[in-house]
Parts: C-alpha cells; sequence; structure tokens
C-alpha cells in the first residue's frame, strides 16, 4: 500500500502535465475493493495533514454513500455525493436542489459540471487561492454504464490534465466488462492494484503465521509503469476487520518457500512419469523426498506430498502457479 500512496503523491512536473491514474480491481472472487479504496483515502489524508501546503481530496461517491468516505475526523476529504439521489426522485420529493441528479439531468456532462464547479468552490476556500487535489472515483461502472467508453476515456484524460488534480485513483469491477474496455482502461492508468483471492499452500501457510490475527483475505498486486516501458510488480496480503478496515502485510517467506517446493516436487514427479522406467523413478522420488527435507528445514515447515497426484493433475499448464485442488495432496505444518 506505502508504494501506491507513494505513486499518488509523485507530483506533477508543471501543471500541464498528466496525474498519475491508479485502477483499483476486483472480481466476483475478491472482497475488499471499498476497504482498499478506504485505506488509500486515508494514507493521502494523513500526507495532507503533514504537508506545509495541505493537499485535498475529493471522492466522487457513485458506489457508496458520503458517510462511508467523510467522517467527523476526515480532515481534507471532500464528498461529491453522486449516491444518494441519482435518478433526482428524492429531489421531487422533498424539492431539495442539494442532491445531484445526474443520471436523469445529462450524464457525464453533468458530473463534469459538478465536479469543476466543486473544484472552483474549494479553490477559493484555499488560502492562496491554489488547490492541489486528489481525485478518487470509489466505481467507474455508473459512468461505463450512462456513456460511451470513449467519452469516459476523454473525460479522465481530461482531469488527468487538470491544472488543480495530482492523482486520481478509480476502482473497477473486472467482470462486469470485455476485454475491449478493460484494455483501453489499463492502457490509460499509469498503476494498477488488482484484488485477487489467495489460495492453496499460500492461504495455509500465511494463515498459519497470521495466528489468531485472522486472514489472509486476499492479495494485493501493484503493477506501477516506468517511463522506460517497463512494469515493476509488488504483491502483498490483506485482512479485513469487522469494522471494515482493511491491514496489509508482507507475504510470509515461508509461503514463498512452499509454493515453490511444492511446484517443484510436482514437476519432478511429471518427469519421473514422462521416463517410464519404475527403479529411475523410484530413485528420483528419493532424491526429491531428502531434498525437499531439507529446504522444508531451512524454512521452518513441513511438506510432505501424502497423496498421490493424479495425472490429469500434473498436465495443467498452470502447474507451477499451483493448482487449487494440489494442496489436497500435501500436509503442511509448522
Amino acid at each position: 500500500m506505502e508504494a501506491c500512496v507513494r505513486h499518488l503523491r509523485a507530483h506533477k512536473e508543471n501543471p500541464t502535465s498528466s496525474a498519475s491514474f491508479l485502477l483499483i480491481q476486483d472480481t466476483l472472487q475478491t472482497l475488499g475493493q471499498q476497504a482498499v479504496c478506504c485505506e488509500v483515502i486515508r494514507h493521502l489524508q494523513l500526507s495532507a495533514a503533514r504537508n506545509q501546503a495541505p493537499t485535498q481530496i475529493l471522492v466522487l461517491a457513485f458506489d457508496q454513500p458520503p458517510a462511508c468516505y467523510c467522517t467527523s475526523g476526515s480532515h481534507h476529504v471532500h464528498v461529491l455525493d453522486l449516491f444518494s439521489d441519482p435518478f433526482g426522485w428524492v429531489g421531487s420529493l422533498t424539492g431539495s436542489p442539494q442532491l445531484l441528479a445526474w443520471r436523469t439531468g445529462g450524464g457525464l456532462q453533468a458530473v463534469q459540471l459538478a465536479l469543476e464547479a466543486h473544484l472552483q468552490a474549494l479553490a477559493e476556500q484555499a488560502k492562496d487561492g491554489r488547490l492541489l487535489c486528489h481525485m478518487v472515483l470509489d466505481s467507474l461502472e455508473c459512468l461505463l454504464e450512462h456513456a460511451k467508453l470513449q467519452e469516459v476515456l476523454h473525460f479522465l484524460e481530461d482531469m488527468r490534465r487538470h491544472a488543480c488534480i495530482l492523482s486520481i485513483c478509480a476502482g473497477l469491477h473486472q467482470d462486469l466488462h470485455q476485454p475491449q474496455v478493460l484494455a483501453a482502461l489499463t492502457s490509460l492508468c499509469t498503476a494498477s492494484l488488482q484484488l485477487k483471492p489467495v489460495e492453496g499452500l499460500l492461504k495455509e501457510v500465511a494463515a498459519q503465521k497470521r495466528g489468531k490475527q485472522g486472514g489472509p483475505h486476499g492479495q494485493l498486486q501493484l503493477s506501477l509503469k516506468r517511463h522506460t516501458g517497463r512494469v515493476r510488480v509488488e504483491a502483498e496480503l490483506y485482512s479485513l476487520h469487522q469494522n471494515g478496515s482493511l491491514q496489509t502485510f508482507a507475504v510470509p517467506q515461508e509461503a514463498i518457500t512452499a509454493q515453490l517446493l511444492a511446484a517443484h516436487a510436482v514437476q519432478n514427479a511429471v518427469s519421473s512419469q514422462q521416463k517410464g522406467a519404475s527403479t529411475q523413478a523410484q530413485q528420483v522420488e528419493a532424491e526429491e523426498e531428502a531434498r525437499l527435507a531439507l529446504l522444508t528445514q531451512q524454512a521452518g515447515i513441513k511438506l510432505t506430498l501424502t497423496h498421490q497426484v493424479p495425472a490429469a493433475l500434473l498436465t495443467l499448464p498452470s502447474i507451477q502457479y499451483l493448482h487449487p485442488d494440489l494442496p489436497k495432496h500435501f500436509t503442511i505444518t509448522s
């Protein structure tokens, strides 16, 4: 999470250059996108409080009510409410013009006008009239549902070039979109934070290391695009608390070692089966057991093959990443 927030805090080279753009992506198999978004906001808020020229955080709340992002102690956090009355039903009953009925009152253009008005109001409140702002969109689904993809891309690009905006962070549910939509948004962003499920040996070993603290409930994979064109990937695990907060922690080295050992053991089993010679296969198996015993002793865990791995499972192309069924054939103890 620290690397993610550092990327968002990086200042523009000049007011006309493009701001950083972080895309937070999740799927139906993962939990906690809102918690991740709130954690990003919290880190940006702490950073803003430490700066001599405080920056502001503007949240465009499409998917959740404003109370989820702006509490009594949330200094520097401002919320543009696009959630409470998007169709104008509440306003028509109460006669209140405070809520923005953007879905029936102009769509994306209405959002842009409201956003510009909000930024202008924040600039007028600033001491020197100069506003620096991090913009967070809790979900892109509403915009993509009511506007064309190209219109949404132009909107995001315009906001990246806005003189007041330092960075943009937006949430996206991958399962709801076609590959070309995901490709277009991924090409536009400067960093991608993907929520992934934790399975197999990684989950078992990490849970043992966590103990009573609970978790992990998922994995965060951060991909940072370099100016050279290269991509740097970092990963960490996270746990969700009952109050909705999120805690991140490093992937245990024992879990990494266990995955490598299991993959290595299965690959050796595959090569033994392909050789076809029972004597030679037994020798390879004995050597592999000795190697596993030595390495697992160094890693502080015990990893033993308790059942014969089905041949169909061994031929899977994703075997080196551990198929979810593979851990059933292993026993792990501290």
